[in-house]
């Protein structure tokens, strides 16, 4: 079969629509429905187990403030330890009121 044979097969191809009529055959977006107030939404959530991204409530964890630039090159440290090990890392920072650089060194000084 011969290629003209092809296209007399297929049929006339379409003309090519213009931006503005597909554009217009793209149904409307469906309103969008009221929102909760959100002291109920609040409470729902609470209610599901989801804690406030909201920041007027206190964190849990506070958050470490950084102490500057170091002055050497600095590398990478990876690793992965035990939930039980690297609680007890965090907790021994937090305790000392180090940073995690300081708790290693102090650490790596006791041995």
């Amino acid at each position: 079969m011969s290629t003209f044979e092809l296209e007399n097969l297929m049929g006339e191809p379409e003309p090519q629509a213009d931006l503005r009529t597909l554009i217009n055959k793209v149904p409307a977006a469906a309103s969008i429905a009221p929102r909760l107030h959100p002291i109920l939404s609040d409470q729902i959530a609470e209610r599901s187990g989801f804690t406030s991204r909201d920041s007027s409530k206190p964190s849990l964890v506070g958050r470490r403030q950084p102490r500057g630039l170091t002055v050497e090159e600095t590398r990478q440290l990876s690793i992965r330890m035990p939930i039980s090990l690297y609680n007890d890392f965090l907790a021994f920072a937090n305790q000392h009121k180090m940073t995690y650089n300081e708790a290693i060194r102090s650490l790596l000084d006791k041995c």
